[in-house]
Order: structure tokens, then sequence, then C-alpha cells
């Protein structure tokens, strides 16, 4: 499987956890708010599909801040 990060296979990304973790992040739902099993798979895709959407915005900001 080709991995598209760390820890995560691109096959992955189809599953049910990881892309309810990405629509929290659309609505803005905080990164606590992962229904899982702290230690699960499920918990793991989850903040994984969360972090797809969130992280290009905190890189983002971080790059901005020395700009």
């Amino acid at each position: 499987m080709e991995a598209v990060g760390e820890g995560i296979d691109r096959d992955e990304t189809n599953m049910p956890a990881y892309l309810d973790g990405r629509r929290a992040a659309e609505r803005q739902e905080d990164a606590e708010a992962n229904p899982h099993a702290a230690g699960s798979d499920e918990h793991r895709l989850w903040r994984a599909g969360h972090a797809s959407v969130t992280a290009p915005d905190i890189v983002a900001d971080q790059i901005g801040d020395f700009a």
C-alpha cells in the first residue's frame, strides 16, 4: 500500500472514521471531539482525517507569522 502520511495508507483515507474526521474538521469541530476510544484504529484514523483538513491552515498561519 502507498502511504500518504505517516501511519496512513491510501486505502485508509476511504475508511469511515477517516472521512468522519475530515467532515468534523470541515464543520470546524475541535480535535477533542473524536468520538472513538483512544488507542483504537478508528481514533487514529479520525485524527488523521481531521488533521488532513486543519494541518494546512496551521502551516499557513505559521508561515504567515514569519513573512
